[in-house]
């Protein structure tokens, strides 16, 4: 009777990502506003009342999506703060604009969604929380060791974070300034500069940070 209940959460499971993954495409190709429960089951070939046995609605599956993706830029993104902090930094700007370009469609998406649905906002701010939060602990452990200079590493935090998650709309989706095959490269290198010369005052990439 157990193996019976094992498969059937396997097929469970597998339904709902192959609805997961035909919502990402729906929304990454139509919009938020033209991307229907209805489009996603066809794109997912399963039956429209299939969908309400993982989602609740449109929103839902638009959340479990943007989750979804904003897990695997983090999980690229995660670089440890140790030894040459500005390589360091390269290297999670890098990944984060990776996957950020890799799923353009959806931040349009995002965005269109955001000014239709008050939830669709209040949505994306509590997933983006985490990530801000995260930068925010690291400015406070390197602020307090010596490692950078003082400031308001909460509102430090939420400055660069945005920083880079609005730059990367602007350029990677809306193609300001426009893009070319090194854009990724040329837009983490422009970042970090940014970025490391913002908290590291006085000292050049490269450098041994203070003990």
């Amino acid at each position: 009777m157990a193996r019976a209940v094992s498969k059937r959460q396997e097929r469970a499971a597998a339904t709902a990502d192959q609805l997961l993954i035909a919502a990402r495409e729906v929304f990454e190709s139509s919009g938020y506003a033209a991307t229907t429960v209805g489009a996603i089951t066809r794109a997912a070939n399963t039956a429209h009342g299939t969908f309400y046995l993982y989602f609740k609605n449109k929103e839902d599956v638009f959340g479990r999506v943007m989750q979804a993706v904003l897990d695997e830029m983090l999980d690229e993104a995660r670089s440890p703060w140790s030894g040459d902090p500005h390589d360091a930094l390269y290297k999670a700007n890098l990944r984060y604009l990776e996957v950020f370009s890799n799923h353009a469609g959806l931040w349009r998406c995002l965005l269109e969604g955001m000014h239709q649905n008050k939830g669709i906002e209040e949505l994306w701010l509590d997933m983006r929380r985490p990530f801000v939060e995260r930068i925010a602990r690291n400015l406070a452990r390197m602020s307090a060791s010596g490692q950078i200079r003082p400031m308001d590493t909460t509102m430090a935090a939420y400055a660069l974070g945005s920083m880079v998650e609005w730059f990367a709309f602007t350029h990677l989706v809306l193609n300001e300034p426009a893009r070319s095959p090194e854009s990724i490269d040329r837009a983490a290198r422009t970042i970090t500069d940014l970025w490391y010369h913002a908290v590291y005052t006085g000292q050049e990439p490269g450098a041994s940070a203070p003990k």
